[in-house]
């Protein structure tokens, strides 16, 4: 039985959000706050569809670092509730118009809710900013684990040709 291209495509998206999401854990074991954040946002940055992974992957996270910097100026002049959080998803919005990342407006609002959500009885800016991290790291990681399955299929794609011949 062959596999198909699709198939491939799947499996190697499945091993990336498996992959990510083992280190996402792990992050959350050590630092429970930012690790949760984190593999939110690995999963948010990997994309299933492989010739355009890279781009997509630089796109998300883009659009994260966008959505979490609204949510951090949110934090800093107002104290959230509805209306902020509107507010902030909105500037997401036409912030990844503008920015022309239109394929991840949708990382950037999640992003800004990550942020702007918030337990009662913690420090405002340290959980913000500890979640900033958090959709930092993730987004650092699913664009390494991006690169590194990317390039390995790559390759093995070379090598597999080198020895057909």
């Amino acid at each position: 039985m062959e596999i198909t291209q699709r198939q491939r495509t799947i499996l190697l998206y499945i091993l990336e959000c498996l992959a990510g999401t083992a280190i996402g854990f792990y992050l959350y074991r050590v630092y429970p706050i930012m690790g949760a954040w984190c593999l939110i946002s690995i999963i948010l940055v990997l994309a299933p569809d492989r010739k355009d992974a890279m781009t997509l992957a630089k796109t998300r996270i883009k659009a994260n670092l966008v959505g979490a910097a609204i949510g951090l100026i949110i934090f800093f002049i107002h104290p959230v509730n509805l209306l902020m959080i509107c507010v902030g998803i909105t500037l997401s919005i036409v912030a990844c118009e503008l920015l022309k990342l239109q394929p991840a407006t949708r990382s950037a609002s999640i992003a800004v809710l990550i942020i702007t959500m918030h337990e009662p009885g913690k420090y405002f800016w340290d959980v913000a900013l500890e979640r900033a991290g958090g959709v930092l790291a993730g987004c650092v990681i699913g664009m390494l684990i991006t690169w590194i399955f990317h390039t390995v299929i790559i390759r093995s794609k070379k090598v597999i040709r080198k020895i057909g011949k």
